[in-house]
């Protein structure tokens, strides 16, 4: 069966079109709408990670077998609130948003000055091959399809867990970028906050499981395994699937808006958007579109999008999961340096 065609392009529209008074004054009320809609669940995951924390106390060894997941899940999310924290609408007022992005990264092992300069990279480029998160995507849909696009995507994880270490872990970037005496300064700062979080939890689970080694099983293992593996596989369908899409397009990357790397929204099942998807991570097309937009208004944003026909705005239907196998399956290979504007 052929792939699924994704929704048609918008059609161009003149300059002027879609900034109608309407549509402006509708788009800064989303922007400018600030609610701690994220705060009841960010708090909820960290009580539910300092119980797992705790549980081996109280536990069998083998309640493992649903705790490490669980954790993962929750892990997975406490890396998402980051991404929100980055763009300054995880919650308000800002110095709360700052606190509990540097705190959550630190946990995860990220430091977060130095996301937050590698994430706005990620919004600035045209190409894969400019992308600093273009390693997670691009090898995996550059790959023959089937098998070994499978294979990328599964291995290819342990090579991006090394990456992610020297770009977010240790204040690397990824680029050549020269940054200011306050960033460079916050970059070293944030990586203490790294080292003290690992090893306060290095402390906490030797303490809980009685084992030395108890911090790879409590926090390593369920981060690699199942936190990172669901970002990858996330990230492949939003961005890896829209580059296989772009290039079937007439007008290839000029129909996701020409001056970004493609990306698509997803409409899955609320189950699995709450397990791929947390924070509305699923409008990722509409979050492309307008980053300044908190995560609770994306709905609304997309509904404004269709229903002026924003040029470059793509969404797929159906699952993260049939969305992965349509990505794996797709006989188009993706191109790093296929430019943002077509020819």
């Amino acid at each position: 069966m052929p792939p699924q065609s994704p929704v048609p392009a918008a059609p161009a529209v003149e300059a002027s079109s879609p900034r109608t008074a309407a549509f402006a004054a509708r788009l800064k009320t989303l922007r400018t709408d600030h609610r701690n809609v994220a705060l009841p669940g960010l708090i909820a995951a960290y009580l539910g990670v300092a119980l797992l924390l705790v549980s081996p106390a109280v536990l069998s060894p083998w309640h493992l077998l649903w705790t490490l997941p669980l954790m993962g899940i929750l892990q997975y999310r406490i890396v998402i609130s980051g991404h929100e924290a980055v763009h300054q609408t995880l919650v308000w007022p800002r110095a709360l948003n700052e606190a509990l992005g540097v705190f959550g990264q630190a946990l995860v092992g990220v430091n977060f000055a130095a996301y937050r300069i590698q994430h706005m990279d990620h919004h600035k480029v045209r190409t894969r091959a400019d992308d600093p998160d273009g390693h997670i995507y691009g090898w995996v849909v550059e790959a023959a399809p089937g098998a070994r696009r499978l294979a990328v995507l599964l291995f290819g994880t342990f090579v991006e867990i090394v990456i992610k270490i020297y770009q977010k872990g240790t204040g690397g970037i990824g680029n050549k970028d020269t940054h200011s005496a306050t960033v460079s300064s916050a970059k070293r700062r944030h990586t203490l906050y790294v080292i003290g979080a690992q090893l306060s939890l290095i402390a906490i689970c030797w303490a809980t499981t009685g084992w030395f080694w108890g911090y790879l099983v409590m926090w390593i293992a369920p981060l690699f395994i199942v936190a990172v593996f669901l970002n990858r596989c996330r990230i492949v369908v939003e961005h890896g699937l829209a580059q296989l899409i772009a290039q079937r397009l007439p007008g290839g990357f000029q129909e996701f808006g020409g001056l970004r790397i493609p990306t698509v929204d997803i409409v899955p099942h609320p189950v699995e958007g709450w397990l791929f998807a947390p924070f509305r991570f699923n409008y990722h097309c509409c979050h492309h579109l307008f980053m300044a937009v908190p995560h609770y208004n994306l709905p609304a944003l997309r509904d404004l999008l269709r229903e002026h026909q924003y040029s470059g705005y793509h969404e797929v239907h159906g699952s993260y999961l049939q969305a992965l196998v349509r990505c794996i399956q797709d006989d188009t290979t993706a191109s790093p340096a296929a430019p943002a504007q077509s020819s």
